[in-house]
């Protein structure tokens, strides 16, 4: 896995507006803590804490891009431990970011900050790397989230045509949610970027449909990224989509359809049972948006009980795709 390459993909979502030149720089920084690296296995081995230099420089960087893209907030005049303490009292980063977070934090740049004499070897300059590419690249998943739902909501707010749906009268979440994720579907195309490998981002995905729910069915509670325990096994899982509305509960997963469709929807569906049976949440839905205007949704019910108890899962997905792939 190369995540230098992952970094600058991710990195080119923010590469459109003047503002958003520090990300880039961000990874900048860590290229060139891997040249360092690099050049530090040929006998120049002083050059390893130059590596842990320049991780430090990429984390203070993220944190302060994060800052402005996540919270909304001008970093020009505020240190990197008053951003630090920001995220940690308003508990901005999600789970699995603040975890690597936290572990960079302690184990690399405070050390290194705060004693001069350290001296860092090979393994230690090849574990800051890689600890930080890790940090960044799940930290930049959530500055696209934000970014996009950010796009989406403002698209709404300008739109004549976009009205909060309407209920109908004893209409279920399931049959709802269905029926929002139809109308969304019409915008995914124009999110798409690539003309000959057409592409969204699952982070994308996830951002404008969040806000996309909560502009047009404000009577529904949407959590994304949903964390989930199966205690028994003491697993946590990170659900796409929980939404509540009174006692009616539903989980959505999400699934990029650019590798293959077939493929997708069976491993999504027993990815998104296993959330079911863990939450004890009947009904999911597996939701493959299009990526052209020419894809022609469907949908297939599948119903599986489990421990006596049955889950409901809709699958909903750009059929002309699987018709091709099969």
């Amino acid at each position: 896995m190369d995540l230098l390459r992952l970094l600058k993909e991710k990195a080119k979502y923010f590469s459109t507006s003047e503002e958003d030149t520090g990300v880039s720089i961000v990874v900048n920084h860590i290229e060139i803590a891997e040249r360092h690296y690099e050049n530090g296995k040929t006998g120049d081995d002083y050059l390893f804490n130059d590596v842990i230099y320049r991780t430090n420089q990429a984390f203070e960087g993220a944190l302060k891009e994060a800052y402005r893209i996540i919270a909304g907030k001008d970093p020009d005049r505020l240190t990197p431990h008053r951003i630090e303490k920001y995220f940690i009292e308003h508990d901005v980063l999600k789970e699995r970011v603040s975890q690597l977070f936290t572990n960079y934090r302690t184990e690399w740049r405070n050390k290194s900050t705060h004693d001069y004499k350290l001296y860092f070897s090979e393994q230690e300059a090849f574990l800051g790397i890689v600890n930080i590419s890790a940090f960044i690249n799940i930290l930049l998943d959530q500055m696209i989230e934000k970014r996009a739902y950010d796009r989406e909501a403002k698209a709404l707010k300008k739109s004549q045509d976009v009205k909060p749906f309407p209920t109908g009268k004893y209409e279920s979440i399931l049959d709802r949610v269905i029926k929002l994720l139809f109308l969304f579907s019409k915008e995914v195309p124009a999110k798409v970027s690539g003309a000959s490998l057409p592409r969204i981002t699952e982070a994308e995905l996830i951002g404008s449909l969040t806000a996309f729910l909560n502009n047009l069915a404000e009577e529904i509670s949407v959590f994304p990224e949903f964390s989930i325990s199966r205690e028994q096994e003491r697993l946590k899982y990170h659900a796409d989509f929980f939404l509540q509305q009174g006692e009616e509960k539903l989980i959505i997963e999400v699934k990029n359809p650019t590798h293959g469709l077939s493929r997708v929807l069976n491993n999504g569906t027993e990815q998104l049972l296993n959330y079911l049976t863990a939450s004890r949440v009947m009904n999911g839905i597996l939701y493959v948006p299009p990526l052209s205007e020419k894809d022609e949704l469907k949908t297939t019910n599948i119903t599986r009980e489990v421990g006596g108890i049955l889950y409901k899962i809709v699958q909903i997905y750009p059929g002309t795709k699987l018709d091709k792939s099969d």
